[in-house]
C-alpha cells in the first residue's frame, strides 16, 4: 500500500491552499446579457452586411485585450440574430492598418495560427466554466476559409459534423464577415432559452494582438455573455446515416469489397449516441513517428474516425489507450452532457472476440471545480480493469493570477496516485511555477498506457514569458524543470529509477525568426546523459515557406548523440503546397528518415496528395537491428459539402515498403 502519512498531508496542503486562495479577493462574474432577436428575414451570407436583418439586430463592442487591463487598439464589432433555423453573425474588424492583414489559409479546418481570423464562441447549455468543455467555436479568416472546433472532437466529413457557411471580404478600414450557423449543428438541451457567447478576435504576429468580448482581465475570468431570451421551436434531431464501401485491388491478403455503416443522432437532452459497424481505417494516414532515441515507447496519437468523435469525454492514457483497440467489428458510444454531468460511454466488439469499455463520468461542482470518475477494460489481455477518481479546480487570486488543484486515484491491478497544483499567471511578464507528487504501484491496465510502473516520483516546473512593444525582438520564454522517480517497492525499493533537470530558452523576432536552445541532465542508473538543444526558425509567420532546423547533442545510454532534423515547408504555386521532413541520428546506429509529402488543390473540394518516406528505423527493444523504410503512395481526396467524399490511393500509407496497392473509398450521409 501506498504511504498514506504522506498522501494526506499533500492533500492537506493542497485544501488549505485553495481555501486560503478561494478567501482572497475575488474578480468580479457578473456576466454581459445580449437580447436575442428574432428575424423574419435571413441575411444573405456575403460578407456585405447590407442586409435588413442587420438593422434590429443588437451589436456588440468594447473588445478588451486578453493580456492587458486595457481595450484592444484595434475595435471589433459584432451584430448577433437568429431565426427558427440558425444563428447569423456579422463582424467588422477595424484595421488602421489594412495592408498588413494576412490571409493565407484557403484550406476548411486548417487553422489560422497565421492569419487574421474573428471567432465566435457559443455554449448552447449556457454554463460558464473555466475552459469551458461543452463550447462550439466558428471562425473565419479575411478569405472567407472556415474552421471550427465541436465539444469532443468529430470526424472529417462535413455534413456529418455539420455545416455552417461563412464570408468575408477586405475593405479599406479593415475586414468584415457573416456566419450562419444552423441550431442543428449543436446537442441541445431540451429547452434552451438561453445561450453563452463570446467572442474573439486574432491579428497574428508580428502584431500579436488577441482580443475578446466580453472578456476583461480580472473582471469576467473564463465568462461569456448570455444571449436571450431563445424562442426556439422543439427540434426532431434526425439519426444520420453514413455509409461507406472500399474496394481494394492488389492488396496482400485484403484484396476485395468491404462495407460498413456510420449512424449517429443527437438525443434532445443535450447527448448524442453513435453506432460504427464494420468500419474500414485503412485510408487513414497514420502518423510518423520519429527515429529520435527513446527509452521507453512513445504514446501515438489516434487518427481513426470513431475515437476521435467526442473524444475529449472519454477517458485516455493509463486507463483508455484506443490504440491498443485492433481490428474493430462493430463499436458503439454515447457522449455528451446533461446539466453539470458530462457522459462518455463506450463499447467496441473486435474480429478476435475481444470486448472492449471505456467510460467517463464527471460533474462539475461549480463554475471552477469537477470531479470524474473512469473505467477501461479490454477482455481476454490477461491484465487488470482500471478504475480512476480526480479531482481538479481552479481558484483565482486577484486580478492576475490563476491556482490550478488537481489530485486522482487509480486502481488497476495495484494503486496509483497523485496530487499537483501551480499557479499562471493572466498576462506576460510573471513566474510561473508547476509542482506534484505521485505514487505509481504495478499498474497492469488491460487497455491503457503505461510503458514504466513501480516508482514515486516528485516533478516541478518553472516559466517566464515576457512580450515586447518595441524591437526586434517579439517575444521570450524560459522554462525549467525537474524531477525524479525512485523504486516504490520490491528489491530496488528506494533506488533512483530516473532523475531529470534542465532548461529552454526561446525567442521570436519581429522579422519572422526564431531562436531556441536547451540543456538537460538526465540520469537513468547506470546511465547519465546529457544533451545540448539548438534551433533556427524562419519564415515563421509564413504557413507555406517557413522552416527550421535543430541539432541536438551529447551523451544516451552511455553512447555518443546526434540528433538533426531540418523541415521545410514550400508553396510551389496558389494550388501546390510541399513539405519536407529530415532526420538524422547518429548513437548505436547511424540512420536517416526523410519525409517528402505534397497538396495539389483541383478545387477547394478536391485534391491530389503523396507522401513519400524513405530511411530505416532501430527495432524497438533492438537498437542495433535496422528496419529499412522506402513507401511512396499517391492519393486523390474529395471532400464534399453535400454529396459523396471520394479517397483513392495507390499504395499503402501505413507499411514499411511500398506496395501496390489501390483502394477506392466512397463516403455519404443520409
Amino acid at each position: 500500500m501506498f504511504n498514506r502519512s504522506r498522501s494526506f498531508a499533500l492533500l492537506a496542503l493542497l485544501i488549505f491552499t485553495a481555501v486560503s486562495v478561494q478567501c482572497e479577493e475575488k474578480p468580479s462574474t457578473e456576466r454581459p446579457r445580449i437580447l436575442a432577436v428574432k428575424v423574419n428575414s435571413p441575411p444573405k451570407i456575403d460578407g456585405i452586411l447590407d442586409d435588413e436583418a442587420w438593422l434590429n439586430a443588437p451589436k456588440v463592442t468594447g473588445f478588451w485585450r486578453y493580456d492587458k487591463d486595457e481595450l484592444a487598439e484595434e475595435q471589433t464589432e459584432v451584430l448577433i440574430c437568429y431565426d427558427d433555423r440558425a444563428i447569423y453573425i456579422g463582424f467588422i474588424c477595424h484595421d488602421s492598418q489594412p495592408q498588413l492583414i494576412r490571409a493565407q489559409q484557403r484550406k476548411r479546418g486548417g487553422g489560422f495560427g497565421n492569419d487574421d481570423s474573428f471567432g465566435a464562441v457559443i455554449d448552447p447549455l449556457n454554463q460558464p466554466r473555466v475552459f469551458g468543455d461543452t463550447d462550439y467555436t466558428f471562425s473565419v479568416n479575411p478569405l472567407g476559409t472556415q474552421d471550427e472546433w465541436v465539444p469532443g472532437g468529430a470526424a472529417a466529413k462535413i455534413e456529418w459534423r455539420g455545416d455552417w457557411q461563412a464570408a468575408a471580404k477586405i475593405t479599406d478600414k479593415g475586414w468584415q464577415g457573416e456566419m450562419a450557423i444552423p441550431f442543428r449543428i449543436f446537442r441541445l438541451p431540451s429547452k434552451p432559452k438561453a445561450f453563452g457567447v463570446s467572442f474573439y478576435r486574432s491579428i497574428p504576429a508580428p502584431r500579436l494582438i488577441f482580443s475578446t468580448f466580453p472578456y476583461k482581465r480580472g473582471q469576467a475570468v473564463a465568462n461569456s455573455a448570455e444571449w436571450g431570451p431563445l424562442d426556439l421551436p422543439r427540434f426532431k434531431p434526425p439519426i444520420l446515416f453514413m455509409p461507406s464501401t472500399t474496394l481494394v485491388l492488389g492488396g496482400e491478403g485484403d484484396e476485395g469489397t468491404r462495407s460498413g455503416i456510420d449512424i449517429k443522432q443527437h438525443l434532445p437532452n443535450g447527448l448524442q449516441w453513435q453506432t460504427t459497424i464494420n468500419p474500414d481505417f485503412r485510408n487513414v494516414e497514420d502518423v510518423v513517428e520519429t527515429i529520435d532515441f527513446t527509452y521507453v515507447p512513445r504514446m501515438l496519437p489516434d487518427r481513426r474516425p470513431f475515437f476521435t468523435e467526442g473524444r475529449s469525454y472519454f477517458p485516455w492514457g493509463t486507463v483508455f489507450h484506443s490504440r491498443l483497440v485492433k481490428d474493430v467489428v462493430a463499436g458503439t458510444k454515447i457522449f455528451g452532457k446533461v446539466g453539470r454531468t458530462q457522459v462518455g460511454i463506450l463499447s467496441v466488439y473486435e474480429s478476435n472476440s475481444r470486448l472492449t469499455v471505456a467510460s467517463r463520468i464527471k460533474y462539475d461542482l461549480d463554475k471552477n471545480w469537477s470531479v470524474e470518475t473512469d473505467y477501461g477494460h479490454r477482455t481476454k489481455t490477461g491484465r487488470s480493469q482500471a478504475f480512476r477518481l480526480a479531482l481538479d479546480g481552479y481558484a483565482f487570486e486577484g486580478k492576475e493570477w490563476r491556482w490550478s488543484f488537481g489530485g486522482s486515484f487509480l486502481r488497476a491491478g495495484s494503486e496509483s496516485w497523485n496530487l499537483n497544483l501551480g499557479r499562471y499567471a493572466q498576462s506576460p511578464g510573471k513566474v510561473e511555477f508547476g509542482l506534484g507528487y505521485g505514487e505509481v504501484g504495478n499498474l497492469r491496465p488491460s487497455v491503457g498506457f503505461k510503458p514504466e510502473t513501480n516508482y514515486r516520483e516528485l516533478y516541478w516546473h518553472i516559466s517566464y514569458d515576457e512580450r515586447f512593444e518595441k524591437g526586434s525582438i517579439l517575444t521570450v520564454d524560459f522554462f525549467a524543470h525537474g524531477g525524479w522517480r525512485r523504486f516504490r517497492s520490491g528489491s530496488q525499493k528506494g533506488k533512483l529509477l530516473d532523475k531529470d533537470k534542465g532548461f529552454s530558452l526561446y525567442a521570436m523576432g519581429r522579422e519572422g525568426w526564431s531562436v531556441s536552445a536547451s540543456y538537460s541532465l538526465y540520469e537513468r542508473p547506470p546511465f547519465k546523459d546529457r544533451t545540448l538543444y539548438l534551433s533556427v526558425g524562419w519564415n515563421v509567420f509564413d504557413q507555406y515557406r517557413s522552416g527550421y532546423a535543430s541539432l541536438s547533442l551529447g551523451k544516451r545510454a552511455g553512447q555518443s548523440y546526434r540528433f538533426l532534423t531540418i523541415s521545410q515547408s514550400f508553396r510551389l504555386s496558389d494550388k501546390f503546397s510541399l513539405n519536407l521532413d529530415y532526420e538524422r541520428i547518429s548513437h548505436e546506429q547511424r540512420t536517416y528518415q526523410l519525409v517528402i509529402s505534397g497538396v495539389y488543390d483541383l478545387t477547394q473540394e478536391q485534391s491530389l496528395v503523396f507522401r513519400w518516406v524513405k530511411g530505416s528505423v532501430p527495432e524497438y527493444g533492438e537498437p542495433r537491428k535496422m528496419l529499412p523504410i522506402d513507401n511512396f503512395y499517391l492519393g486523390f481526396r474529395q471532400f464534399s459539402r453535400r454529396g459523396l467524399d471520394i479517397y483513392l490511393l495507390l499504395g499503402d500509407p501505413n507499411v514499411r515498403t511500398t506496395r501496390f496497392k489501390v483502394m477506392a473509398k466512397l463516403i455519404r450521409v443520409f
